[in-house]
């Protein structure tokens, strides 16, 4: 067998034009003036936090059938009480927040109390015609998996333009 490079392929070239945009995007919404604002972002800046550097992505697989959505992420790690999920017509987020204290002390009276939040964060937009509603959620040995209904009505109508 010969060990050699491996070829990229299209899939890898778009894969790291995706994580590139995602990176760009995590930087300007940090950073930007609207980000604590609220403005056009009403589920960025609901968190306690509002800084999203600490977070990881988690892995996420989602798939449509003709009855529902079905996202399935992996949070390993995470207890059920830490995760929350916010939805509208438009997406889901998905905010998992540990947060970590650490205490020293000693008989001098010399103390020291260190904060750390981590954890994951994702955001999925939704296509027209998800029930937001009923949608089901249930998390079981680090995987949390959302059932989304379609409510049906997402069909659009359709009008044929005559060209003059």
């Amino acid at each position: 067998m010969v060990w050699g490079k491996r070829r990229r392929s299209l899939w890898d070239e778009m894969k790291r034009m995706q994580d590139e945009m995602d990176s760009f995007f995590d930087r300007v919404l940090q950073r930007g003036p609207w980000f604590e604002a609220d403005i056009g972002f009403p589920m960025l800046s609901g968190g306690e936090s509002g800084d999203l550097s600490n977070y990881r992505q988690p892995l996420a697989d989602m798939w449509e059938t003709d009855d529902e959505i079905v996202t399935v992420l992996e949070i390993p790690g995470a207890d059920k009480e830490d995760i929350k999920i916010n939805a509208t017509e438009d997406g889901v987020e998905v905010k998992v927040e540990k947060k970590e204290e650490h205490e020293e002390g000693d008989k001098k009276g010399s103390y020291k109390l260190e904060r750390s939040y981590s954890g994951f964060y994702r955001y999925f937009s939704l296509p027209e015609g998800s029930d937001v509603e009923k949608i089901d959620a249930s998390y079981r040995n680090g995987v949390l998996e959302l059932h989304i209904p379609k409510t049906g009505k997402a069909k659009k109508k359709v009008k044929k333009i005559e060209v003059k």
